[in-house]
């Protein structure tokens, strides 16, 4: 009886073993470039009442390399990650609140903008937008990233920040390359937290 069942559960490990299907790094290699393109562009046009933020591109390398390993069971190098990104321009960041670097001018009466009248509100010392790697999921067919990109701007004040949340979905073409095929916006500029 004892063999029947360990033979029944190797079995039921087996076929979920063959059921899941295990990306490569190449895979995730594959959907970078395009994954930080769509969410910078996103993010530029969504801030577009205040104006399209032209500062910089901010990449939290190390939410990158954590989705890699969510996906593929790998650990990845942040500078590979960067390197396959493949934007030169694209500024790494290790902590993603130095990059916003956001103050909350309200808080601290004795701080430097407040004793300068600047007191209420918020400001960064420079503005463009921030992508955040948030999770990596996939199935037999495709692999979904959700990503969340804050965009600053300067030229209002208080400083405008806009945080969207997407769901971008990759599967493979006939060919074998990895496409867009979907993507759903999960929380807005407006939207409530």
């Amino acid at each position: 009886m004892t063999r029947v069942r360990l033979t029944l559960l190797s079995l039921a490990a087996l076929s979920l073993a063959a059921c899941t299907t295990r990306y490569g790094a190449a895979d995730y290699y594959a959907i970078l470039p395009d994954l930080v393109r769509f969410a910078d562009a996103d993010a530029r046009q969504a801030a577009a009442p205040g104006g399209r933020p032209a500062g910089p591109l901010w990449i939290d390398a190390k939410s990158f390399a954590g989705g890699g390993w969510q996906l593929t069971g790998q650990t990845l190098d942040r500078d590979s990650v960067m390197a396959r990104i493949g934007d030169p321009a694209a500024q790494r960041v290790e902590r993603p609140q130095d990059a916003l670097v956001i103050q909350d001018t309200g808080t601290v009466a004795a701080s430097p903008e407040a004793m300068s009248g600047f007191a209420g509100g918020r400001w960064v010392k420079s503005y463009g937008v921030m992508v955040h790697l948030n999770l990596v999921k996939s199935d037999s067919k495709e692999i979904a990233a959700t990503v969340t990109s804050f965009a600053t701007d300067r030229r209002s004040w208080p400083t405008g920040i806009c945080r969207r949340v997407q769901r971008v979905t990759y599967r493979k073409d006939a060919a074998g390359a990895w496409k867009r095929v979907k993507n759903e916006l999960r929380k807005g500029c407006d939207d409530p937290d």
